[in-house]
């Protein structure tokens, strides 16, 4: 937890400072007004960080190590233990470290006497939105224990598609580094070598082959700068991806490029109604579940849509309705949506649903790399014919004319 110092006055007109902990700084007015008569200033204490230990980068919690947590937990609350020792035993057992520490700060909060799912929101973007609300409606409702149930269910089989589509995507992108890296090897160093035996052999240099030792000349006393260019091309596009226009630029073409395009489109879909079926199975109410479901979303465009949605249905329409406006969204989606809207199955209807878009990403998938796969070893085979075709028709050239 935070902690803050404060300067104030006593009750008999003495100056005092002391320190106190809280999530904020109305917690802690809060807290010092219980030392002192009047605060007049509350200021956040800065811990210096160790190099040593501190994060190098946005730490991020795997979807694996989040639902074997909310595991322990179902388990641990349904066995009768208080939430406080709860967190400390799951702290202790998680091997995560950055979770580790999190959960021990939380379990200091809780010992505190400080709410579960507002210590946890005090920890800033370690952990989930959905993670957080869904633990706030099961503490506020009384059922934290099915609530961590849900949220295990959920983390269990969105790691398990993740982790199919990234073993599905190895092979590919593995094919493609080793074509790049041969290619680069063949361009820098094997060519060059090659080129003082086949200007010996006298005769005219075809077409073919000279294009292709220019070309490794140029790449050759230019590979700073093209190494340059590249990195400055991939910083720019990673800056302007952070941009507004940016993301949308690239969350419409992740929607819209053939073969691929579907894959997103499903797995978008797929998160929809997994996270709006937990959310809801959880007690939020309908805006509260859409606002939260729109943090949730990784494609920026979807998750505008989903956020959209919330204006709705403040105004009085229905789900089927708003999702109506999206653009994006499979018609399936939105029609099954409306059917378990209206027979008040809503919650079932989403989860039968998700599953069934998981199922169909994991097709698509499948089948957008059962494409993607010959194509790329007829690219490799294409440069390979390509070199060997320049190299050597020198020689039977000249063999010809002998």
């Amino acid at each position: 937890m935070p902690t803050f110092t404060y300067r104030g006055v006593t009750d008999g007109g003495m100056p005092t400072t002391g320190v106190v902990e809280a999530f904020d700084e109305i917690g802690a007015m809060e807290a010092a007004r219980t030392q002192c008569r009047i605060v007049q200033e509350v200021k956040l204490v800065r811990k210096h960080k160790n190099l040593l230990t501190m994060d190098i980068t946005k730490p991020r919690v795997k979807l694996k190590n989040l639902a074997i947590m909310c595991s322990q937990f179902s388990i641990i609350l349904e066995a009768g233990l208080p939430i406080g020792r709860a967190v400390a035993l799951v702290a202790e057992q998680t091997t995560n470290k950055y979770l580790k520490r999190v959960l021990g700060d939380v379990a200091s909060d809780v010992a505190a006497g400080h709410g579960f799912a507002d210590s946890l929101e005090s920890k800033g973007d370690s952990l989930p939105n959905m993670f957080i609300e869904t633990v706030r409606s099961g503490e506020e409702s009384g059922h934290l224990p099915e609530a961590f149930s849900r949220l295990h269910s959920y983390y269990d089989k969105r790691s398990k598609v993740a982790a199919k589509v990234a073993s599905a995507l190895t092979y590919p992108i593995f094919v493609l580094i080793i074509a790049v890296v041969v290619v680069a090897v063949m361009m820098v160093m094997v060519i060059p070598a090659m080129t003082s035996m086949i200007s010996s052999l006298g005769s005219d240099m075809p077409a073919i082959t000279q294009f292709l030792i220019d070309a490794s000349t140029w790449t050759q006393q230019n590979i700073l700068w093209v190494v340059l260019v590249l990195a400055l091309v991939i910083v720019g596009c990673k800056l302007y991806g952070r941009t507004e226009a940016g993301k949308t630029l690239y969350a419409v073409i992740k929607l819209r490029i053939p073969i691929l395009g579907v894959v997103s489109v499903y797995s978008g879909a797929a998160q929809f109604a997994n996270s709006m079926s937990t959310l809801i199975a959880a007690g939020l109410s309908m805006p509260r579940a859409v606002q939260v479901t729109a943090r949730v979303l990784d494609n920026h465009v979807l998750s505008s849509e989903v956020g959209l949605m919330e204006v709705g249905l403040t105004e009085g329409k229905s789900l089927g309705e708003c999702m109506g406006d999206a653009h994006h969204f499979p018609r399936t989606l939105i029609e099954m949506a409306s059917v378990g809207e209206q027979t008040g199955e809503l919650e079932e209807t989403l989860e039968t649903v998700g599953a069934f878009y998981d199922s169909e990403t994991q097709r698509v998938t499948d089948r957008a790399l059962s494409l993607l796969e010959p194509a790329l070893l007829v690219l490799m085979a294409f440069f390979a014919g390509f070199i060997v075709v320049a190299l050597y028709l020198p020689m039977f050239t000249m063999y010809a004319s002998m």
